[in-house]
């Protein structure tokens, strides 16, 4: 019953085929490492930090999921993301089965897993993070009932991180807490992570930027982020299952079996439900990090609680067996309409993102500087690059100053000083967002050249005609309103 629910959740949950505003980036920067066989040290993408040194610590995930677009298409980078995802899940399941073998304590820190991890699935170099998070869990579960060898991964494995993804640190943050543990308790064999951490941390130096990735990611993890996955997890409906997840865990702490074993998985789980609460970007992991300490916890609670309860009879296990299918067949049955609407495509909403209005300035020839929303830039991008450089885009930290995040912010929210990004920079057009007031609309010497119901394109009125902008329909057509097929 429990393994129907939980298969049905993971391709429900995972397989979802909804794109990522970064996606397009992604794709374009690693297609265009993989033509020119180099990784790029400084930008060329943009305009107002052009020439800057771009920390690209994603860039194998790029060359990747760019390898997998041009053979597989959208498809190919859905089905390895789900692959991924359950590779993920099936290395923490492996870790909780060793706790407990109560299939209702099991399918419940399942559920709960899948759900809250499902929210940071989208085909982002983030996916394999949770892989090397959950296998780096795996391994040192293994290490502590005995196998010491496989402690001599670790190096191997760390290299391959540094160069897929950021997150490498909170994996030698993981296995930082847990040598301490382990000389902590005394064991005999408390070397061995030492070793094995010191190796570890040699081998993230070997990527394209040696030192200084880590001096980029203390930079990052410090200065702000006016970005939505970097803002305080918000007590509503799509946050439910963390917060659950996450009070669960505070109430059963007080029911850990074995503070010596599990000591150091309560304080990883903890802290990074703390990081989660202030930046919702980490729930994903938090989840990760919180079921197998999770799992002990509650089998140890419902040894205690359970005997003194009631116990379900026949005819509510077997209500509750009719329940569980019903839910398995729902889920399946929403997971083929997706299928249907989305033909195993990644998909997006072209209401919230400048569809008509690229298309617009690509048939018109447009080359130059163009301002764009955080959202909009490598949407952008992927379409007009080279011609048009954008003002700002999802690499966001590892390239732009703060000072040109702060100045594009405020010139697409007309916030104080929002003048500064025409004025201190070469802008040449904007692409506004339609629903949004803008002091720009106001300005004499910029002219509406196209609209849309969704974007609206302004240009210097000096730089009309150089910019091949004179002929834009200045026109309304309608948006679409269904999902569109990537990209």
């Amino acid at each position: 019953m429990w393994q129907l629910l939980l298969s049905t959740s993971v391709l429900y949950f995972f397989c979802n085929t909804e794109g990522d505003n970064d996606l397009w980036g992604h794709l374009q920067f690693g297609r265009d490492l993989l033509a020119a066989g180099t990784i790029p040290r400084l930008d060329s993408y943009s305009y107002t930090a052009a020439g800057h040194p771009w920390m690209n610590h994603e860039w194998l995930s790029q060359v990747v999921m760019a390898a997998l677009y041009n053979q597989a298409g959208s498809g190919g980078l859905l089905m390895v993301k789900f692959a991924l995802a359950t590779l993920a899940f099936l290395f923490l399941f492996a870790d909780v089965r060793q706790r407990t073998d109560s299939p209702h304590v099991r399918g419940t820190i399942g559920l709960l897993v899948i759900a809250v991890f499902s929210r940071g699935l989208a085909p982002r170099p983030q996916v394999f993070t949770y892989c090397f998070v959950t296998l780096t869990l795996l391994l040192l579960g293994v290490y502590s009932r005995g196998r010491t060898a496989v402690l001599w991964c670790f190096p191997a494995i760390f290299l391959l991180w540094a160069n897929f993804h950021g997150g490498f640190v909170l994996g030698l943050g993981i296995l930082a807490l847990f040598a301490a543990a382990d000389l902590l308790a005394g064991a005999r064999r408390a070397l061995g992570p030492w070793l094995a951490l010191a190796a570890s941390a040699v081998a993230v130096t070997i990527t394209p930027y040696g030192l200084q990735l880590l001096g980029y990611i203390v930079n990052e993890l410090q200065r702000p982020h006016p970005i939505t996955e970097w803002q305080p997890a918000a007590i509503e409906t799509a946050q439910f299952a963390f917060f659950f997840l996450l009070i669960l865990f505070c109430v059963t702490i007080v029911f850990t079996p074995d503070w010596r074993r599990d000591g150091w998985r309560v304080l990883l789980a903890l802290g990074v439900g703390l990081l989660a609460l202030r930046h919702q970007r980490h729930t994903p992991v938090f989840a990760l990090c919180a079921a197998a300490p999770l799992t002990s916890q509650l089998h140890e609670a419902a040894r205690r609680l359970v005997p003194r309860l009631p116990h379900f009879g026949p005819a509510s296990r077997r209500i509750l067996a009719v329940a569980f299918a019903g839910l398995a067949l729902l889920q399946l049955g929403l997971l083929g309409k997706r299928f249907g609407e989305s033909g195993l495509s990644i998909v997006y909403d072209p209401s919230e993102y400048p569809v008509a209005a690229v298309r617009a300035l690509g048939e018109a020839g447009f080359q130059g500087n163009l301002a764009v929303p955080l959202d909009w830039g490598e949407y952008v991008l992927w379409f007009l690059a080279p011609q048009v450089k954008v003002s700002l885009d999802g690499r966001f930290a590892t390239l732009f100053p703060e000072a040109v995040v702060e100045d594009n912010f405020n010139f697409f929210a007309g916030g104080h000083g929002w003048q500064r990004l025409i004025e201190a920079y070469p802008t040449q057009a904007a692409l506004l967002p339609a629903s949004r007031p803008s002091p720009l609309r106001s300005l004499s010497d910029w002219r509406l050249a196209y609209r849309d119901s969704v974007a609206e394109v302004y240009v210097r009125s000096s730089e009309v005609d150089n910019l091949g902008l004179g002929a834009l329909p200045l026109a309304v057509p309608e948006v679409e309103s269904r999902a569109a097929v990537f990209p």
